[in-house]
């Protein structure tokens, strides 16, 4: 959670704005972090402190030089001869120094103002973790009672619906449905067709709920295993399970997978219509992955894997390099159907673990097969799992020079945070569940920008679509808000985004393929 949500600094854009012709952008809905966030007004509350407490000491001291101006020997020279006016300068320097309205007094009400300035910044971080932590509590609880009651009440449903799920299959398609009258079926159609629309318009709209089942999964594994013997404390054979997060939940999942390590293999053959163009735009950078993810055909069929590094030269003559990484090519993977797609489920659990994985390695690997040196600076621009794949670089640490990364649709909530100095572009949709799969909002960092905007999109699907991040984008290149207008200056200081065109551009496309 986090103390930034205030509506107060909540970004709109104007429907009179519009990308392409009759089309409104969509509005922004929520900024969290970058430069204008809560955590970038850390560093300076303390700066604030610490002039107060300046301030307080150089009152203090001056306070002191009133007692040597009382012994001032020519002052008490003057006593005998103007013993009034020398009353009443000792009188006005005393004030000056120790009265109630005096230096010293001063002193005390500037070093109260540091001390109050702090204890109130420890609260609000303390205030802030507390409620995340109690969230915590209360999905872990959640999710356990839920997976206890599945497994332990299966003695009871299981039975039946294995009998009434087998005949259904059995009979359902050869005997039952045809038996029906034409016009049952087809109201039948839509009735399954209409309870598969309402479940989806229910996780469009009750995003939030979603999170909370995401951050419960870790309770939900063990309330499994603990049903499995409900009148026996400890699980099956005395072994307890212990996931406390959504985080060891992914890792004890990836452990069903193989280990497999990714390589970079060149595809010549492959080319990117944008590849020799430099980007201008947040919506540019989009537009460009679109087309790399379309590398990979529809269901991943054609070149699974396929990323591409774009080199940019400047006029300075700097080199820079974007790399742009779409997102998971096979959804439906498991333990006994891995093969060499790396996009897969495998992927993105491990990623949610924070472990290392097949995709994070062969970008390494892509970097290096396209002679990427490590002093110059690179842009990781990714979808999905690619732009977890681009946060997690970033995070942990890589031989590159990665400074900047943006990532659409992503789930980053779960990293430890970013080298300071860097800057992360998260783009969310609402609606869209993916970021959310983490089960947490990203925290609020002075290196990571996290927009919200309302894209819309055609049911879960259309609301991941890169089609809704290129729009998004597109709003934050109109957005006038200073957090946002500061991260793409940084971009286009950078030489990332080149407004100008005057940049030129190469491109190299690699597949990325995991072996065991």
């Amino acid at each position: 959670m986090s103390t930034s949500g205030d509506p107060a600094v909540t970004p709109t854009a104007t429907p009179t704005v519009t990308d392409g012709p009759g089309r409104a952008l969509p509005p922004l809905t929520s900024l969290t972090g970058g430069a204008t966030g809560l955590a970038a007004s850390w560093p300076q509350l303390v700066a604030l402190a610490s002039a107060y407490d300046a301030s307080g000491d150089r009152l203090r001291d001056w306070a002191g030089e009133g007692s040597r101006v009382l012994l001032d020997a020519d002052l008490l020279a003057s006593a005998p001869l103007a013993p009034r006016t020398f009353a009443a300068a000792e009188a006005a320097v005393v004030a000056a120094c120790a009265g109630p309205e005096g230096a010293l007094a001063a002193s005390a009400a500037w070093e109260t103002d540091a001390v109050l300035v702090r204890v109130t910044l420890h609260w609000l971080r303390e205030s802030d973790e507390l409620v995340r932590a109690t969230f915590e509590a209360v999905d872990l609880l959640a999710g356990r009672a839920v997976g206890f009651t599945l497994t332990a009440s299966a003695p009871l449903w299981l039975p039946g619906a294995v009998v009434v799920g087998g005949a259904a299959a059995l009979l359902w398609p050869t005997l039952l449905r045809p038996a029906l009258p034409p016009s049952v079926r087809r109201d039948l159609d839509r009735g399954l067709t209409g309870v598969g629309r309402l479940t989806e318009q229910w996780l469009l709209e009750h995003p939030g709920l979603v999170q909370h089942l995401a951050n419960g999964g870790g309770g939900l594994l063990d309330g499994l295993w603990d049903g499995l013997t409900p009148a026996t404390p400890g699980g099956p054979f005395g072994l307890p399970s212990s996931t406390p997060d959504t985080e060891s939940a992914a890792g004890l999942l990836a452990g069903l997978y193989d280990d497999r390590t990714g390589v970079a293999v060149p595809r010549g053959d492959l080319a990117v219509g944008l590849g020799a163009v430099a980007p201008a735009t947040l919506a540019g950078l989009l537009t460009h992955l679109q087309q790399v993810a379309a590398l990979s055909g529809p269901d991943g069929r054609g070149a699974p894997g396929a990323v591409e590094v774009q080199t940019l030269r400047g006029p300075d003559g700097q080199v820079r390099h974007v790399v742009y990484l779409p997102g998971t090519d096979d959804l439906g993977t498991l333990p006994w159907t891995q093969d060499s797609d790396v996009r897969d489920m495998a992927t993105n659990y491990l990623l949610i673990a924070g472990e290392s994985n097949a995709y994070q390695d062969g970008v390494v690997a892509a970097l290096e097969q396209a002679g990427v040196q490590p002093d110059e600076p690179v842009l990781l621009v990714g979808h999905s799992q690619g732009g977890m794949t681009a946060a997690a670089l970033l995070a942990q640490g890589s031989p590159y020079d990665v400074t900047h990364v943006v990532t659409a649709g992503s789930p980053t909530a779960h990293l430890d945070g970013f080298p300071a100095g860097t800057h992360v572009v998260s783009l969310e949709n609402h609606g869209d569940v993916v970021p959310l799969l983490d089960g947490e909002d990203n925290p609020d960092t002075a290196e990571q920008l996290t927009v919200g905007f309302d894209a819309g999109g055609a049911g879960v699907v259309g609301h991941h679509g890169l089609p809704a991040y290129v729009a998004g984008a597109a709003a934050l290149d109109a957005s006038a808000h200073p957090g946002v207008v500061e991260q793409v200056e940084s971009l286009t200081a950078a030489g990332f985004l080149d407004p100008g065109g005057h940049s030129t551009a190469s491109s190299q496309v690699l597949q990325v393929v995991a072996e065991r």
